[in-house]
């Protein structure tokens, strides 16, 4: 049985929405949610519990002194969709943090990118069961060209929240 969190019930009321609809909506809100993935003009192309799909664009804000794509917005896309995927899924108790994240920069990117994050069944089974764990979400970043023009490693936790020494 699949355990049903807030980002995964907002994901699924904006389900029966038409595909673009679906996408502005999803951006909107995160972007308010997490600033910088809003500044980047981060959208949402497909959302699922094993699956995230998400583009950026190669716009002036996010380019590097040669108009590419800047280094650290190929890794915010990275991060982005593997972070969402991994939210999907934790209990609500629960909160995602990255641990760290690996970035291999293979050649020049070419236009816009595109980044693809999945999870396992037994992935998804583990945050859906437990309060704390970590795991290492596979995605892929490919550029126009189709390519990939980096290779990461992102490895994400999630903790009880009260577990978080708020001081």
């Amino acid at each position: 049985m699949t355990q049903t969190n807030r980002l995964s019930k907002l994901v699924k009321a904006t389900s029966k929405f038409p595909k673009g609809i679906r996408s502005t909506v999803l951006s909107k809100v995160f972007g308010r949610v997490v600033p910088m993935v809003g500044t980047a003009k981060i959208r949402y192309l497909e959302v699922s519990h094993s699956k995230v799909v998400v583009k950026l664009e190669n716009h002036k804000a996010m380019q590097n002194h040669i108009g590419q794509v800047h280094a650290c917005a190929m890794a915010l896309i990275a991060e982005t969709a593997t972070g969402f995927v991994t939210g999907m899924n934790v209990p609500d108790s629960s909160i995602v943090l990255i641990k760290s994240l690996h970035v291999d920069f293979k050649r020049p990117s070419k236009g816009a990118l595109t980044a693809t994050a999945t999870l396992t069944d037994e992935q998804i089974n583990a945050m859906q069961h437990s309060d704390k764990g970590e795991t290492l979400v596979n995605v892929i970043v490919t550029d126009e060209s189709g390519e990939a023009p980096i290779q990461c490693q992102m490895l994400w936790a999630w903790v009880a929240k009260s577990s978080l020494n708020k001081s």
